[in-house]
């Protein structure tokens, strides 16, 4: 289960790696360099989806973001995530949403590698998993809130003049039996407005 995810992971990395390493021509990561019209607030986020054999995930998170200054962002993200089990005793989904704070800062001597810190609210639909008298399996949910901080660091790939790709590799220090996936990778996307 997580091998395969892993290797989606792994995969799309590679991907991501491969048109990173193309030519697009100018360096657009030097402020002086980047056109004119290009303001101070960018948008973008990330799409993330994994199917299983009996399960699956499909998430969204969206974000706004503003550049501070030529080496600091800060911005908010939202997330939701859908997540579904269907096994031949056993079925039942959940819809986890919610939405943080992040602050970046850009690495002064390489321009497009940063230092990541986040908070992150996540309102979690907690399943506990039941065995009745018969043999039968049930599932009651409860909804609980989940603070989620991130740290870490990722890079920046200018694709064109106004739209980048980043990588991140973060992790959770607030750590729970719910939330437990450290490392976390993250590849998204903006756009400069």
């Amino acid at each position: 289960m997580n091998i395969k995810r892993s290797l989606i992971i792994i995969l799309a990395m590679g991907f991501t790696a491969s048109l990173c390493a193309q030519d697009f021509g100018k360096d657009f990561s030097k402020e002086d360099e980047k056109p004119a019209h290009i303001g101070r607030f960018f948008t973008g986020g990330g799409l993330d989806f994994w199917i299983g054999s009996r399960e699956g995930i499909i998430a969204a998170s969206p974000v706004i973001g503003y550049h501070i200054s030529r080496d600091f962002d800060a911005g908010v993200r939202l997330t939701y995530s859908y997540y579904w089990y269907n096994d031949t005793y056993l079925k039942f989904h959940e819809h986890n949403y919610g939405g943080g704070v992040f602050a970046r800062y850009y690495v002064f001597f390489l321009r497009d590698l940063f230092v990541h810190a986040e908070y992150e609210y996540l309102s979690y639909d907690a399943p506990t998993i039941y065995k009745d008298q018969s043999g039968n399996y049930y599932v009651e949910k409860e909804r609980i809130p989940l603070h989620n901080i991130y740290v870490g660091g990722g890079y920046r790939q200018w694709i064109s003049a106004r739209a980048f790709v980043s990588l991140m590799v973060l992790f959770n220090l607030n750590e729970t039996e719910y939330y437990s996936n450290n490392p976390i990778l993250r590849i998204g996307f903006g756009v400069g407005l």
